[in-house]
């Protein structure tokens, strides 16, 4: 059943004044609306941050340099795996090893040993005719892979869909979701696609996200740093507003559903290459860049940042009679040999940072967000600077926490912010702030971020 909202909003009248000098005074249009967002209804619990991994993209390669390097990466969480045996292991037994013995947790992707008229598990649900044996078919994998993996501490949840985004598929997928929440309620479902692509982004997610079990995981790809993009100015804030919509589209659909979201994040570069063709289509992103999307997606609500992609290296795109049609050269977190690039470190470093900030969300629910270009009438946040993203936070009927982003991501800042509380807490240092006349003064690093806890002022009678 839907939890019904309750923001309580103090001092009206002021905040309408606050709001209405605000949008005067950075140029907006429009009058501001009342912030209507139905608060999460699992809190977000604890921070995955994850790599899209393969190995190696023309060959597996997991040594122990390999692993040793991936463990000091920062993550909790590895996906995606070539269909390799290499000393009679699968890929994904020495991915699951991996977890196994450094707390890792992992998605199941390929069937059961035994399954090989099905590689890969999302071919379950993406069939257009649901046949009557369908349900009994998905069943006996679901009973295969517990098997194969139970008793396996990084046996995480089922990777049912790639892109799949025909609306002929809904109805596989509905199925497939029932059927494991059916056979294993204590593990989640995950599917990866960018929302916007689906022919009706509401009836995937009413396949998707299933009444039952575990929460289901979406997670959202959405890429902006192509080739030609610079890094500041007019172009680049266009782009970013592209993802904010992107990520919004995802947390407007997930209000009133059972379910988590994961953004897929950009870390790599890349190259396409064919017959009469040559298109650098990624750039690579700056560390700063990095963090910008990190934190654009935790203050719409993301319960997991993962990152795409760990290798470097390439891939081959063949026709139905097997001739090479495309190459794709990555450029990830890792070079062709798997040694760091500066990349690597810088989203090493950001991960001690998601880390600490991951330990304070946890327990509280996604209350909604907004942009300081659009600011809306809430309790926290009644008055702001250019260029901000906000996130509000709570109990589930109460919010009281404001995760607060810096847009820019060439220059640190000093901003003025109109609170609605007496008392402000940054969580992540216990610091207090002082609050004079209602503002506060805030610092914020270049895409920096700031988690504030406010004590409501009292209502005007």
């Amino acid at each position: 059943m839907k939890q019904s909202m309750n923001l309580r909003i103090p001092g009206l009248v002021t905040q309408l004044i606050a709001v209405l000098w605000v949008v005067w005074s950075c140029g907006a249009t429009g009058a501001p609306e009342v912030l209507d967002h139905e608060p999460s209804r699992v809190p977000i619990g604890p921070l995955t941050l994850g790599v899209w991994l393969p190995a190696g993209l023309d060959e597996f390669r997991f040594g122990a340099d390999d692993q040793a390097r991936l463990e000091a990466l920062g993550v909790n969480y590895i996906e995606w795996l070539q269909p390799a045996v290499v000393d009679e292991w699968t890929a994904e037994q020495w991915a699951m090893d991996f977890c196994d013995r450094t707390g890792h947790r992992m998605p199941v992707y390929y069937p059961p040993a035994g399954f090989t008229a099905y590689d890969k598990l999302h071919n379950w649900a993406t069939t257009t005719t649901v046949e009557p044996d369908f349900a009994l078919q998905v069943r006996e994998r679901v009973v295969g892979l517990r098997q194969q993996w139970d008793g396996a501490p990084g046996f995480h949840g089922y990777l049912v869909g790639h892109e799949d985004y025909s609306s002929d598929f809904y109805e596989a997928l509905r199925r497939t979701v029932r059927v494991l929440s059916e056979e294993d309620a204590a593990r989640p479902a995950l599917t990866v696609g960018r929302l916007d692509a689906y022919a009706s982004p509401t009836a995937f997610m009413d396949a998707f996200f299933d009444e039952s079990g575990e929460p289901n995981i979406f997670q959202h790809e959405h890429y902006i740093f192509t080739g030609d993009l610079p890094t500041h100015g007019k172009r680049f804030q266009r782009r970013v507003d592209d993802l904010v919509r992107g990520y919004q589209q995802v947390t407007n659909g997930l209000q009133g559903r059972l379910g988590r979201w994961h953004a897929i994040v950009q870390v790599h570069s890349e190259k396409r290459e064919g017959p009469g063709f040559s298109q650098h289509k990624y750039r690579k992103p700056t560390p700063a860049e990095i963090r910008l999307q990190a934190g654009l997606a935790l203050t719409r609500g993301a319960a997991g940042i993962i990152y795409f992609v760990y290798s470097s290296g390439l891939e081959e795109l063949r026709d139905g009679d097997g001739v090479v049609r495309e190459l794709r050269t990555y450029g990830g977190l890792v070079d062709s040999q798997g040694m760091p690039t500066e990349r690597y470190g810088g989203v090493r470093a950001l991960n001690q940072e998601l880390r600490a900030l991951g330990s304070r969300l946890e327990k509280l629910h996604f209350h909604g967000s907004f942009s300081s270009r659009r600011l809306r009438l809430n309790p926290l946040v009644l008055s702001t600077a250019p260029a901000l993203e906000f996130g509000l936070f709570g109990d589930g009927l109460n919010a009281d926490t404001a995760l607060i982003l810096n847009r820019r991501t060439t220059e640190s800042r000093v901003v003025e912010i109109g609170v609605g509380g007496r008392e402000v807490v940054d969580l992540l240092t216990d610091q207090r702030l002082k609050v004079i006349d209602g503002k506060i003064s805030l610092e914020l690093a270049a895409a920096g971020w700031r988690l504030l806890q406010l004590r409501q002022l009292p209502e005007v009678e």
